[in-house]
């Protein structure tokens, strides 16, 4: 077998020639295969098949060589920590929605900030999934996830203690936040998950759940 460099080609790419004739291996060259990767492993997520992420796969999709994902990310872990960053990105921009809207007072920034919640695990199970995965949590590892996942939380414990009274101890303000995150956690997770069947109006429900939160955080 010959190779044969082609110094013409736009991606410099390297022509084999062989009994079979001449062939041209791909080119890890992609519009934006980092961002493509990013999709791609999300909706594999989205599909369950959580088990085959790997870069051989994600090339074999995505039609690149089996190199080219490792130009952009040196690890899977680093790919899938990429996409909950993402996710933490989106999840964000949906909750500053709510405490940027001067229009609402404490009390309904609070409740519509749990609504905003629960509502952005509802549309986007995937990347909700993700962002709680305990391995982004380990110390010294993955600053970025663990920076978006203290910024996100910042947000709830801001808006919560805008409710309570002045003299409110950090502990109290600690604990309100705590519990309201608890809360719309574990109703998001349910209602993702398809547990409450029963619930004929989802939205309804959500609504008069996140009110009376506010009374159980003596809001």
């Amino acid at each position: 077998m010959i190779k044969v460099e082609y110094s013409r080609m736009l991606s410099s790419s390297t022509l084999v020639v062989c009994r079979g004739g001449v062939y041209m291996p791909k080119s890890y060259h992609h519009g934006d295969l980092r961002a493509a990767l990013l999709e791609a492993t999300l909706a594999m997520i989205a599909s369950d098949e959580t088990h085959l992420i790997g870069f051989r796969e994600l090339a074999r999709r995505l039609d690149v060589s089996r190199s080219a994902p490792y130009r952009h990310f040196e690890s899977i872990e680093l790919l899938l920590s990429a996409v909950a960053e993402d996710g933490y990105q989106k999840f964000i921009e949906r909750l500053e929605v709510v405490t940027g809207n001067p229009a609402l007072s404490n009390r309904e920034r609070f409740m519509e900030l749990g609504i905003a919640y629960i509502n952005f695990a509802i549309d986007n199970p995937a990347h909700y999934r993700l962002l709680f995965d305990q391995r982004f949590f380990e110390e010294g590892k993955f600053e970025g996830v663990q920076h978006s996942a203290a910024k996100a939380f910042g947000l709830l414990l801001e808006t919560s203690s805008n409710c309570l009274a002045e003299d409110a101890s950090p502990q109290v303000k600690a604990n309100v936040a705590h519990l309201a995150w608890s809360c719309v956690h574990g109703l998001s997770s349910l209602l993702m998950n398809g547990q409450l069947k029963h619930v004929k109006d989802r939205q309804k429900f959500i609504r008069y759940s996140c009110e009376k939160l506010l009374l159980l955080g003596d809001i």
